[in-house]
C-alpha cells in the first residue's frame, strides 16, 4: 500500500501513522530457497505481447500471478519481465522484495533468465542481500521492514526474467481475519494478470467490485474454495491532473472477512481498554486537577500536553502496527504515534470521568469511507472524540462533542474553538457503535490578506513608494502557519517572502523597509503577519501607446487557484476544502486615473467567487476586493467547463493595470482643438447675447430716485461677484481643462462600452458649453453690478437658479457617466448642489424683496431722468410760465 504526501501541515502527522503493517525493529530476517508450494492453482497465460508504444522503461510484464492461501497464511507471487530494449537492461535487471521479518518468512522459489529457449538460474542464497527498509524515517516512523535484493548478471536485450517467491505468516494483530484489495492495473504493461484466493469452504468471504474488474470465478479444488480473477493486456490507468485523493477509477476488488462495522469496532476496542493510571502520570493528572479549573479548561490542558509535549514518533512493529503502546509507556518515553497519543489522551480523560473515545479515520477516503466494506485496513489514522458538555440528563442528543487530532502540535484556541481536519467520516471505537459517523466541520479557518501599495509620482525616478502586506490567518490556517514559523528560521522566511514579491514585481526594485513582524495570538487562534517593503521604478512604459502604467497582480490568490488547461477532461477536479480567502489590493494613487468600476459575484455548488473594483475618493485609493470560498472538495466532471470559465475570469481580474491618466497635464496629451474651438465659439455667442441683454432694462421709462450707495449685504454679494469670474476661469482652464481640452481627457472612457463612451463625450460637450456660458455670464454680472443696473437683481437670481439646475445635471452625470471613472469624486457634485441651493435660497428672495436692492440698482438703459433733476426742471418751467403770465397781464 502506497501513501502520498498531500498537505505539508494537516496530513503530515496523519501520514506518520499510515503504515498499517508495521514490523518490529528486532525481528531477525529469514530468507530461504524452497520449492514452490503445492497448493498453488495452475495458470495458463494469455494476452498479447506489448507493442513498442505501450512500453515504458524498456520492458513489460508478460505474466503476473498473485495467490493467497488463507489457511496457510501464505501468499505466492510469480512474474515474468520481458526485456525489449537497452533501457530495459538498465531498469529491469534488479529484483527487490519487501517483507516484515517480525511475522513474515520470505522464500524464493525461482529466479530464471530465459534466453534462446534455454533457462539460466541466478537464484543463489549468497546473492540475496538483506537491508533494512526505513523509507518513512524522515516522517518519524520506524517500520522495521527489510528488502531482499538480487542484482542479476549478464542481462541482455530479448531476455525473459522469471521470478517466484512466497511470504509466510500474517500480522497477528488481525487475529486471523483476512482483508485485502486487488487492483487490476499496472504501471508497466501486463500481458496477463492472475489473482487467486484459496480458502476453506467454511470461511465466509465478502467481496465488492469497483469500476468493473474482471469477473470472479469460483471453483472447488481439493476441498477448498478457489476464487480467481484473470485480466489480459492490462495497461496503466491515466488520471487527469488535480484529482481528489479519494477518487479511484482503477478496476479493483475488495475482500474481507469482517461482516459488519460492529465487528471492526469490537476488534479495535480490544486495543483501547480502560487503563488505571498510576505513578508519574497519575501525579501529573492530580496536579492539573488541583489547579481547580473547569472540565473544559482541564481538557484543553491535557490536549495541549499530548499534542505538544508528546513528540510524534512511531515504532510500529508487529502487533503495534495497530495496537497502541500503554499510556504509561508513552508518557514515560514522551513519544508515540497517532494511536499511542490517542490512547494516552483518552486514558487521562476517562480517569477523570470525561467521556472520550478513539476514532478510526482515513485521511484519503474521508467522507467516502462508507462506500467500502468493513475492514481494519480501511483506516490509516486514529483521532479522538471528547464530550465537551454532558447535556441535559436523560437526553443524550443534547451532548456536545469535540473532535481532536492528537498528532497536530501547536494548535490554538480553546476546546470549543479548536480546529479539526475535514476527515468527513470516522468509525468510533465505542461499544454498540455499528457504522461510521459523520464528522462536522470544526474550526475550518480562513485567511485575510490586504496589500497596500503607495505609488510614487510618475516620471520621478528618485521617488520611493511603499508596499505593505497585512495577512491574518484564523483557526486551522493559523495552526499551519504557527507550526511553519516555529520550524523555520525567521530571517530565512523573511528572505523567502521578499524573493516571492520580487518575482511577482519583476520590473520593480523591491527591498525590505522593516523586518518581518508576526503576532501569534494562540488563545484566540489567529496569526498575523506584517511585511514592509520599499518600491522604486514602479511605473513601466508602454512604447506602443506612449503611456506609463502600473501592474497590480493578485499573485497570492492566483497561487491558490486551479487553472486548468484547455483540453478535454474525464476526472473531477480536487479543491482545497474547506478554504476561505478574502483578498484586497489597495493602490494609493498620487493622481487621478481612468479606472473602470466593476463588481460581480459567482455562486456555484462547490465554490463562490466575488470581485469588485472601486475607488475611494477620500483616501485616493483604488481598491480591488476578492473573495474565494470553497464549499466542496471537488468539482464534478459535468461542471468542469463552468469551473474553467469561472477561474479564468477570476484570474483575468487578478491581473490589473493602472493606465490612461486623466488629470495630469504633464502627461504629454495633445490639445483637443475641436473642444477649444467649441469654447471660443460659445464665448463669441455669449458676447453677442450679452451685448443685446445689456439693453434689457425693466425700469426703462420710469422716473427713479438716485441710486443709493452699496449696503453691507449688497457688498457681500459684490465680493462673490468679483471672485466668481476667476473661480470659473480656473475651473474651465485648469481643473477641468485637462478633461475638456486634451485628447487624454476625451479618451478616458476608451475600453468601456460604446454607449458609455458616447454619453461621456456628449457630457463633455455640454460641460464645455455651460462652463463657458457661466464664465461669460459672471463677467457680464460684474459689469451690471458695478453700474448698478436695474436688470442686475433679475439676472443675478436667474444665474443662481441656473447654477442649481446645472448642479442637478451634474449629479445625473455622476450617477450615469462619471461613476465609471475612479478619478471622479461624486461627493464634490453633491456638495456643489448643497452650496448652490443654499446660495439661491438666501439671495434670490433677498434680491426680490429687499428695499435697499430696489433703491440701489436703479440705473436704466438708456439712462432715466433722475427724480431730483426732473423736480428742478419742473420748478424752472413753473417760474417761466408765471413770468409770462405776469407779462401778459401787464
Amino acid at each position: 500500500m502506497i501513501f502520498h504526501l498531500t498537505s505539508a501541515r494537516v496530513s503530515l502527522p496523519a501520514l506518520l501513522c499510515l503504515l498499517l503493517f508495521a514490523p518490529s525493529l528486532f525481528g531477525a530476517p529469514r530468507v530461504n530457497i524452497t520449492p514452490a508450494p503445492s497448493w498453488i492453482v495452475p495458470v495458463t497465460p494469455a494476452g498479447k505481447p506489448a507493442l513498442p508504444k505501450e512500453v515504458s522503461g524498456g520492458y513489460y510484464i508478460s505474466f503476473s500471478d498473485y495467490q493467497v492461501n488463507l489457511d496457510e497464511q501464505s501468499d505466492y507471487t510469480r512474474f515474468t519481465r520481458q526485456i525489449i530494449s537497452e533501457s530495459g537492461i538498465q531498469n529491469g535487471s534488479d529484483i527487490t522484495v519487501a517483507f516484515d521479518p517480525t511475522y513474515e518468512k520470505l522464500e524464493f522459489h525461482q529466479v530464471t533468465i530465459w534466453r534462446d529457449g534455454k533457462s539460466i538460474s541466478q537464484l543463489q542464497l549468497a546473492e540475496i542481500k538483506l537491508m533494512p527498509l526505513e523509507t518513512d524515517r524522515q516522517r518519524f516512523i520506524y517500520n522495521g521492514y527489510y528488502t531482499a535484493s538480487i542484482i542479476l548478471k549478464d542481462i541482455r536485450k530479448g531476455d525473459r526474467i522469471e521470478v517466484a517467491y512466497s511470504r509466510k505468516g500474517w500480522n497477528p494483530v488481525f487475529k486471523g481475519k483476512y482483508s485485502d484489495f486487488f487492483h487490476f492495473d499496472s504501471f508497466d504493461y501486463t500481458q496477463y494478470q492472475h489473482v487467486a484466493i484459496v480458502a476453506d469452504s467454511k470461511r465466509a468471504l465478502i467481496f465488492k467490485d469497483f469500476n468493473k474488474p474482471p469477473v470472479r470465478k469460483v471453483a472447488v479444488r481439493n476441498g477448498q474454495n478457489v476464487y480467481e480473477w484473470e485480466a489480459t493486456n492490462v495497461k496503466a490507468i491515466t488520471y487527469d491532473d488535480y484529482v481528489p485523493e479519494w477518487y479511484n477509477k482503477t478496476p479493483f476488488v475488495q475482500v474481507t472477512e469482517f461482516k459488519t462495522w460492529k465487528e471492526v469496532v469490537d476488534w479495535g476496542l480490544g486495543f483501547y481498554g480502560e487503563t488505571k493510571l498510576a505513578g508519574a502520570i497519575k501525579s501529573k493528572v492530580t496536579g492539573w486537577k488541583k489547579e481547580g479549573e473547569s472540565d473544559a479548561e482541564f481538557i484543553g490542558k491535557v490536549v495541549r500536553f499530548v499534542q505538544d509535549e508528546i513528540r510524534y514518533l512511531g515504532v510500529e512493529s508487529g502487533l503495534n502496527s495497530h495496537q497502541p503502546h500503554s499510556p504509561e509507556q508513552v508518557f514515560r518515553q514522551r513519544y508515540g504515534d497517532c494511536k499511542d497519543k490517542a490512547f494516552l489522551l483518552c486514558a487521562i480523560l476517562l480517569d477523570q470521568g470525561i467521556e472520550c473515545d478513539p476514532m478510526l479515520v482515513n485521511t484519503y477516503k474521508r467522507s467516502h469511507l462508507p462506500e467500502y466494506l468493513p475492514s481494519p485496513i480501511d483506516f490509516n489514522h486514529v483521532v479522538v472524540r471528547i464530550q465537551e458538555h454532558a447535556g441535559i440528563p436523560g437526553r443524550p442528543e443534547t451532548k456536545v462533542f469535540r473532535f481532536v487530532d492528537p498528532t497536530i502540535a501547536l494548535q490554538g484556541g480553546s476546546l470549543s474553538t479548536m480546529s479539526f481536519p475535514p476527515y468527513g467520516r470516522g468509525l468510533l471505537l465505542r461499544k454498540g457503535q455499528i457504522q461510521p459517523i459523520s464528522i462536522p466541520l470544526q474550526g475550518t479557518g480562513n485567511i485575510s490578506v490586504t496589500e497596500d501599495i503607495f505609488l510614487p509620482l510618475r516620471g520621478d525616478t528618485s521617488a520611493q513608494g511603499q508596499f505593505q502586506v497585512k495577512t491574518v490567518y484564523f483557526e486551522s490556517l493559523a495552526d499551519e502557519i504557527r507550526s511553519t514559523f516555529q520550524q523555520n528560521i525567521t530571517s530565512k522566511t523573511e528572505e523567502a517572502y521578499l524573493n516571492y514579491y520580487r518575482e511577482v514585481y519583476k520590473h520593480t526594485e523591491l527591498d525590505l523597509a522593516d523586518t518581518l513582524t508576526y503576532y501569534d495570538q494562540r488563545d484566540a487562534n489567529n496569526f498575523s503577519l506584517l511585511e514592509n517593503y520599499t518600491m522604486r521604478n514602479a511605473w513601466q512604459y508602454d512604447s506602443a501607446t506612449g503611456r506609463e502604467y502600473f501592474h497590480a497582480p493578485g499573485q497570492l490568490l492566483y497561487d491558490q487557484l486551479r487553472i486548468l488547461p484547455k483540453k478535454s477532461r474525464k476526472d473531477p477536479v480536487a479543491l482545497q476544502y474547506p478554504y476561505h480567502n478574502t483578498y484586497k489590493i489597495r493602490v494609493h494613487m498620487p493622481e487621478y486615473w481612468s479606472i473602470k468600476k466593476e463588481a460581480w459575484r459567482i455562486e456555484r455548488a462547490a465554490y463562490t467567487v466575488s470581485f469588485s473594483s472601486d475607488y475611494i475618493p477620500k483616501e485616493a485609493v483604488w481598491e480591488l476586493s476578492y473573495e474565494y470560498r470553497i464549499l466542496q472538495d471537488h468539482v464534478a466532471v459535468e461542471n468542469i467547463a463552468e469551473f474553467r470559465k469561472d477561474m479564468s475570469r477570476l484570474a483575468e481580474n487578478l491581473d490589473m493595470e493602472l493606465r490612461a491618466p486623466i488629470l495630469n497635464s504633464s502627461s504629454g496629451s495633445s490639445t483637443n482643438w475641436a473642444a477649444l474651438l467649441l469654447s471660443l465659439l460659445t464665448a463669441a455667442g455669449c458676447a453677442v447675447l450679452f451685448r443685446r441683454l445689456y439693453r434689457y432694462s425693466p425700469l426703462n421709462g420710469q422716473i427713479s430716485e438716485p441710486a443709493l450707495p452699496f449696503g453691507s449685504w449688497i457688498l457681500l454679494t459684490g465680493v462673490q461677484i468679483v471672485i466668481f469670474p476667476f473661480v470659473t476661469f480656473i475651473n474651465l482652464t485648469f481643473t477641468g481643462g485637462v478633461l475638456y481640452f486634451t485628447t487624454a481627457g476625451w479618451n478616458v472612457m476608451t475600453g468601456h462600452s460604446a454607449l458609455m463612451e458616447s454619453l461621456y463625450k456628449a457630457s463633455l460637450v455640454f460641460e464645455i458649453v455651460v462652463s463657458t456660458i457661466i464664465f461669460c455670464f459672471s463677467i457680464f454680472l460684474a459689469v451690471l453690478y458695478f453700474k448698478k443696473r436695474d436688470s442686475f437683481p433679475q439676472l443675478f437670481s436667474f444665474f443662481l437658479i441656473g447654477n442649481v439646475v446645472f448642479a442637478i445635471i451634474g449629479v445625473i452625470e455622476a450617477r450615469t457617466v462619471y461613476a465609471e471613472i475612479a478619478g471622479f469624486e461624486a461627493d464634490i457634485v453633491y456638495k456643489q448642489i448643497v452650496r448652490t441651493l443654499i446660495s439661491a435660497a438666501i439671495w434670490v428672495p433677498y434680491y426680490y424683496q429687499s428695499k435697499q436692492v430696489a433703491e440701489t440698482f436703479v440705473n436704466t438703459y438708456p439712462p432715466a431722468v433722475q427724480a431730483e433733476y426732473a423736480y428742478e426742471e419742473s420748478q424752472d418751467e413753473s417760474e417761466s410760465d408765471s413770468g409770462e403770465m405776469r407779462h401778459d397781464e401787464a
